[in-house]
């Protein structure tokens, strides 16, 4: 937990790195569907300055009101495939559980290089499709 034990300013300040990094990342998640993580985490790590475990934590916690909000746009559109979100939940979810108890095995710099290495991979996927 951040404390403001440098004083309000510093405190007032962090909200305010994590307001614009919230802004930030929800924009690009409601314009690009990709998960918030994927502009959150660095945001959080780099801007925000949080140890890269809490950059995850964080970023994951505040995962679900974002996607909600930007789930709701799609629904009201009828952009969603409703046949397939059953399965892809159920899939999600114990992913994101596996994925959450191994991230611990991982140290700062290790879990950097490998959030780094998914986003190149996704990056390259996207411009070969």
């Amino acid at each position: 937990m951040i404390v403001p034990a440098q004083g309000l300013a510093l405190f007032r300040s962090l909200r305010v790195r994590a307001f614009s990094t919230g802004l930030i990342g929800g924009f690009f998640s409601g314009l690009t569907g990709i998960g918030g993580g994927t502009l959150m985490v660095p945001l959080l790590a780099g801007y925000v300055r949080l140890p890269q475990h809490t950059a995850h934590g964080t970023s994951v916690l505040i995962v679900v009101p974002i996607a909600a909000a930007a789930a709701a746009s799609y629904i009201w559109r009828g952009d969603v495939e409703w046949d397939l979100v059953g399965a892809l939940l159920g899939g999600s979810i114990i992913g994101a559980y596996v994925g959450a108890v191994l991230i611990m095995r991982f140290r700062a710099r290790e879990l950097r290089l490998i959030f780094a290495a998914v986003l190149v991979a996704a990056g390259i996927r996207l411009l070969l499709t």
